[in-house]
C-alpha cells in the first residue's frame, strides 16, 4: 500500500506539523480530515526521495584499499587482475 502525504489547509497544526504521511490502499478515495484532530486535509504532491550522493568518483586505487579485487578485460576476452 503506498504511502499518501497530506497536508492541513490551515498550517501548522499543533499535532500533525506541516503534515503527514498516511498508508492507505491506492484505490481508497483521499482524506478529507486529519485522523488524529479532525482538522480538513489536502492530498499533498509527491515527496522528494533522500538518495545518497557520491563525493569523489570511484578510482581503482580506492577499491583496492576498500579490499576489493579490480579485474581489467583482455582484448582476448579474459579477465586479469590490476
Amino acid at each position: 500500500m503506498p504511502l499518501r502525504f497530506y497536508a492541513p489547509l490551515k498550517p501548522p497544526c499543533r499535532l500533525c506539523g506541516p503534515g503527514f504521511e498516511h498508508r492507505q490502499h491506492a484505490a481508497a478515495p483521499d482524506l478529507t480530515a486529519c485522523p488524529k484532530c479532525g482538522q480538513a486535509v489536502r492530498r499533498g504532491g509527491p515527496q522528494p526521495a533522500n538518495s545518497p550522493k557520491l563525493s569523489a568518483p570511484l578510482s581503482v586505487s580506492r577499491a583496492k584499499q576498500a579490499g576489493f579485487t579490480v579485474l581489467k578485460r583482455t582484448s582476448g576476452g579474459e579477465y586479469e587482475r590490476q
